[in-house]
């Protein structure tokens, strides 16, 4: 099984594909893919936006596509990139090899359990 974009959004910077940042050097934002098996849906997943000199303290790049230079082009051949990477038996296996990579919506989630 191979992960697919099945839509992406950017609250901060909406419509994303068109935005152009005063200093394509110095940006720092999150947004998010629902990544999934095929076009009839998938999970979300949140990734951090940023160039380098954002970068502070212990596991700062986690979740985070650092590009030297903002383009939206840029962004998207990254997680294409990462994408070609992974490959599962079944979702919860491609879906455990994203959440390495950007911030799962079911991360750390546990299934209730009743009173």
């Amino acid at each position: 099984m191979k992960p697919i974009i099945v839509r992406y959004d950017c609250t901060d910077h909406d419509p994303i594909e068109t935005w152009i940042p005063d200093d394509p050097f110095n940006v720092d934002f999150w947004m998010n893919f629902t990544i999934g098996p095929d076009m009839k849906g998938g999970d979300n997943f949140q990734v951090r936006v940023t160039t380098p000199n954002n970068l502070h303290g212990r596991n700062a790049d986690k979740h985070a596509i650092v590009l030297a230079e903002y383009s939206w082009a840029s962004v998207l051949e990254v997680i294409e990139k990462l994408l070609e990477d992974i490959r599962g038996d079944d979702w919860a296996e491609v879906s455990a090899q994203l959440s390495q990579l950007m911030f799962w919506e079911y991360e750390n989630y546990k299934p209730y359990k009743g009173a």
